[in-house]
C-alpha cells in the first residue's frame, strides 16, 4: 500500500490538490512531469474519486500559467480544449518561464 499523508476519511479541497501537484512537481528536475493520478494517489485509497477534482484543479493551474499539460510531449492548450475532451494519458509539468523581451517595454 502506498504511503499517504491523508486519512481515508479526510476530503481534500482544491487548494490541497493544487499544493500536492506543486509539491510533486517541485521534487522533479526541470522539464520532468507527473501523471494527474500521482496527485490523486496522495489522498489515499479512494484516489479515483478525486480525479474529477484533480482535473478541475489542473485546468485552473493551466489558466493561472503555473503548469503545462502535455500529451505525447506536446503542450495542450486548455483555452482551446476542455480537459474532459482529452482522450488518453496526459502529463503535468511546471510551466517554463518565458524570457522577458526588454524591447517590448
Amino acid at each position: 500500500m502506498a504511503k499517504t499523508r491523508w486519512l481515508d476519511h479526510e476530503e481534500p479541497g482544491p487548494d490541497d490538490v493544487k499544493n500536492e501537484i506543486l509539491r510533486l512537481l517541485m521534487c522533479l528536475k526541470s522539464g520532468e512531469s507527473i501523471c494527474p493520478s500521482d496527485a490523486a494517489r496522495a489522498f489515499g485509497s479512494k484516489w479515483r474519486q478525486y480525479m474529477p477534482l484533480v482535473r478541475d484543479v489542473v485546468a485552473d493551474m493551466f489558466r493561472d500559467e503555473l503548469i503545462d499539460v502535455t500529451q505525447q510531449g506536446a503542450v495542450i492548450d486548455l483555452d482551446e480544449r476542455s480537459i474532459e475532451s482529452i482522450k488518453g494519458p496526459i502529463r503535468l509539468r511546471l510551466r517554463r518561464s518565458q524570457p522577458s523581451n526588454e524591447s517590448d517595454i
